[in-house]
């Protein structure tokens, strides 16, 4: 994984309201076909769609900061 593909992670567990971030790129489609992050749908007052972490998008994030550890 790629440094932003770890932020990505990381803002969503722990920073993101709900748990869901908000915006699209190629790093985040990376982690979606990875299987790491989900769709998790669009609001009709924002442009962007939103995503969330999948059960293996957790396990990698904990795998990331068990290594810096």
């Amino acid at each position: 994984m790629t440094s932003e593909q770890i932020e990505i992670l990381r803002h969503t567990q722990d920073r993101a309201a709900h748990g869901l971030f908000c915006g699209d790129s190629p790093a985040m489609q990376e982690l979606v076909r990875s299987g790491l992050m989900e769709f998790a749908g669009q609001k009709s007052f924002v442009p962007d769609k939103y995503f969330r972490l999948t059960s293996k998008g957790r396990q990698a994030l904990w795998e990331s900061k068990a290594k810096k550890a």
